[in-house]
């Protein structure tokens, strides 16, 4: 198999164009197999987030400012986590949803004045599109709820109360979300 990134974000809300990226969870992954996992957060002055978003992701802002890192550090902090693991050309992102967190990353990007292309794919890899097309074809069942929520229930995927809805948390358990659909589509 490829090497694949396996990603997720918690955000403030909804809204990419205005809402603060909060914290990204990275899972480089080849072979069913996780390289490595890491979870880095977003300082940001002011945050800008709903209370449905906060609601969902349970972060506490304080805590979280206390420990997140300014988005230049972040930036650095992710581009040497992909050259680690990916070398220097373009990666395909892989998540559950995943046009919502790549235009959260491409709006944290372009505050910063960073492209995202040609570092990150135009190309993704979505689970939801994955177990649809499944579905479709009857290896999965028609009743069956597509969120993550009703995946990771269906195929067994423990994900701990306390890491559900962290980009971490999230990002492992859709990366073997994604070897559960792979093996079902053999």
């Amino acid at each position: 198999m490829t090497r694949l990134l396996v990603f997720d974000t918690e955000t403030g809300g909804l809204d990419a164009s205005r809402h603060s990226l909060l914290t990204l969870g990275l899972v480089a992954w080849e072979d069913g197999r996780v390289l490595e996992a890491v979870e880095l957060a977003v300082k940001h002055e002011p945050y800008v987030v709903t209370g449905g978003g906060m609601k969902v992701n349970r972060i506490d802002l304080a805590t979280h400012h206390a420990l997140a890192a300014e988005p230049a550090q972040v930036i650095v902090a992710l581009e040497t986590f992909c050259t680690r693991h990916f070398g220097g050309g373009a990666i395909t992102l892989v998540g559950h949803n995943i046009a919502f967190d790549r235009a959260f990353l491409g709006a944290f990007f372009a505050s910063q004045g960073v492209a995202l292309e040609p570092r990150f794919h135009h190309r993704t890899v979505d689970t939801h599109a994955l177990a649809f097309g499944l579905q479709q074809a009857g290896r999965l069942p028609a009743d069956l709820r597509l969120s993550s929520d009703g995946l990771f229930a269906h195929f067994g995927i423990e994900v701990p109360t306390e890491k559900r809805h962290t980009a971490l948390g999230d990002a492992l358990a859709t990366a073997e979300l994604y070897g559960r659909l792979v093996e079902l589509m053999r």
